[in-house]
């Protein structure tokens, strides 16, 4: 039934990249209709029928409704791009709602495609996790869905269109979705700040990568941080099938804009400021806080336990990974929060931290510093989790990720087979369930995301993790790393496994949580070609 879903979870053949400072890789990623380089801007700019995409709105209650539309987007004053909306903004309208509401969600779909929402992260029932032609059909042009769950789980979330989705989602077409405790701490200030990377000029793609004959030109690709061996630090290049580096990506944002365009974060002298951090985007972005120490007080949404202190550590985020973290604020002046790396845009990806009333002294930056990457295995304070590594496990299941040529380009591959013709980790409810993550990728980082559930990361590279119990939905893994994670199969359904460089995962790097014991109400119409699930 799902043959036709070749290469569906996600669109494009392609590879992208691995750090805010490396360059690398995607192959059938047409931009054309999404990114422009500047001659072409006033020419798009001057169509009516494209609305400006303008703040992001915040939505509660019980009753929420999201128009997915076209719209332009103003990265900064020179820069605007096509894209694709929630509610007319980049990012979308944020969810904001309390622990145990049951939430409506009602979705128009105005754009010329047919579209779906996944909720990233998010424990909904099977039936909402909006993936076609494995929960439900696709939303077509004109028409309205209306997903329905409980907020059960606190913390940070986000969602975005799981439809041709390493097309739609580099579109823009992505939001967030915060879930407030019953009995939360309170904050004096609570910011959410996504990250993403867009293309001013993807028309030079081809031009930078293809020379007269047809024959790939790696000219133009940076290759000095190739063989370096410091996978930690992100500083390998994702070549992925050869044929489109990330240099093209030279626009790098928070929420949506990139440099001075951002608004800066305003806080007052002794405040508690909490930074919800999500990356949106295909790169990892390694962030530096200035001038404040900062806690980690949670990951993908769970709360770390005793998160320590630390200050001038880079916070490295992979895509579909979230962090809050909170500071005080008592270094009055002004200070930035900002990407390290190398690449063109990351200078874009800054944000300012204003004190209000207090004399602003200019912070001095230096996004090549060299800093130590806070090891997640390590911190916070150690104890038992809810899994250990020695237990009894109903399933057990290795996942070996590589790379291969297929007939139209590089395969991503879960040991050796592409998606649909991955075997499934098949469960029946209430099984405690082990995998094995072997990244056996020479280049290509994979940021590995379940839907559905949390697993905790039990060892990194044959070591048991030290630090705070790890709960993730999200989990980056660098070439040559092997992780041991564990969860409960407490959410029935199917379910997907797969990288989140959402092109990887359209070239087959996807596979199935299926429960034994779970039985669908949905059956995929054979003859609706959209839905792609992708």
């Amino acid at each position: 039934m799902k043959k036709w879903l070749l290469g569906a979870i996600f669109a494009g053949i392609a590879a992208i990249g691995a750090a805010c400072s490396n360059p690398s890789s995607m192959q059938g990623h047409d931009m054309s209709n999404m990114k422009m380089n500047k001659e072409d801007v006033s020419a798009e700019t001057s169509k009516p029928q494209l609305p400006f995409a303008t703040n992001t709105e915040v939505l509660s209650g019980k009753d929420i409704h999201l128009t997915a539309k076209e719209a332009l987007l103003p990265i900064n004053d020179q820069v605007k791009l096509p894209v694709y909306t929630y509610n007319g903004s980049v990012p979308g309208a944020q969810i904001r709602v309390k622990q145990g509401d049951t939430v409506k969600i009602v979705v128009k779909n105005e754009l010329p495609e047919p579209t779906t929402i996944h909720w990233h992260g998010y424990p909904v029932p099977n039936s909402q996790d909006g993936v076609p032609g494995v929960t439900m059909d696709a939303i077509q042009p004109g028409e309205t869905f209306t997903y329905e769950f409980t907020a059960t789980v606190p913390g940070t979330y986000w969602y975005h269109s799981h439809q041709k989705s390493a097309e739609q989602v580099d579109k823009g077409l992505y939001g967030t979705l915060i879930v407030e405790p019953k009995n939360e701490e309170k904050v004096d200030r609570d910011y959410t700040l996504v990250l993403d990377e867009w293309m001013s000029n993807p028309n030079a793609e081809n031009e930078n990568n293809m020379n007269m004959n047809g024959n790939m030109d790696m000219s133009g690709m940076d290759h000095s941080n190739m063989n370096n061996g410091n996978h930690s630090d992100h500083q390998q290049m994702d070549m992925g099938s050869m044929g489109h580096n990330m240099n093209m990506y030279d626009l790098f944002t928070i929420n949506g804009k990139s440099g001075a365009a951002i608004e800066p974060l305003n806080v007052k002298k002794g405040e508690k400021v909490r930074l919800r951090l999500i990356n949106a985007g295909y790169m990892s972005h390694k962030l530096h806080l200035h001038g404040h120490e900062f806690q980690i007080v949670a990951t993908d949404g769970q709360p770390l336990k005793d998160p320590q202190p630390i200050k001038d550590e880079l916070l490295n985020i992979a895509p579909g990974e979230r962090y809050d973290i909170e500071f005080i604020a008592n270094h009055p002046g002004e200070w930035l929060l900002e990407c390290h790396g190398n690449m063109k845009g990351t200078d874009g990806m800054k944000v300012k931290i204003q004190y209000e009333g207090q004399a602003n002294n200019t912070d001095k930056t230096n996004a090549k510093e060299n800093l130590p990457v806070v090891d997640m295995t390590t911190y916070g304070k150690y104890e038992t989790g809810p899994f250990t590594l020695d237990q009894p496990y109903d399933v057990e299941y290795t996942m070996d990720l590589g790379t291969a040529m297929g007939k139209n380009g590089m395969i991503f591959t879960i040991n050796g087979k592409t998606y649909p013709d991955t075997a499934p980790i098949n469960v029946k409810t209430g099984d405690f369930v082990k995998v094995k993550i072997v990244n056996s990728s020479p280049m290509d980082v994979h940021p590995m995301h379940l839907h559905g559930h949390f697993f905790q990361v039990l060892s990194k590279n044959g070591n048991p993790v030290k630090g705070a119990p790890l709960m993730k939905d999200s989990l980056n893994v660098n070439p040559g790393e092997e992780y041991v994670v564990a969860f409960k199969a407490d959410n029935p359904g199917n379910w997907m496994f797969h990288c989140h460089d959402l092109h990887h995962a359209s070239a087959g790097m996807a596979t199935e949580v299926n429960y034994t014991d779970y039985k669908s109400d949905y059956t995929p119409d054979p003859n609706d070609t959209t839905n792609k699930g992708e």
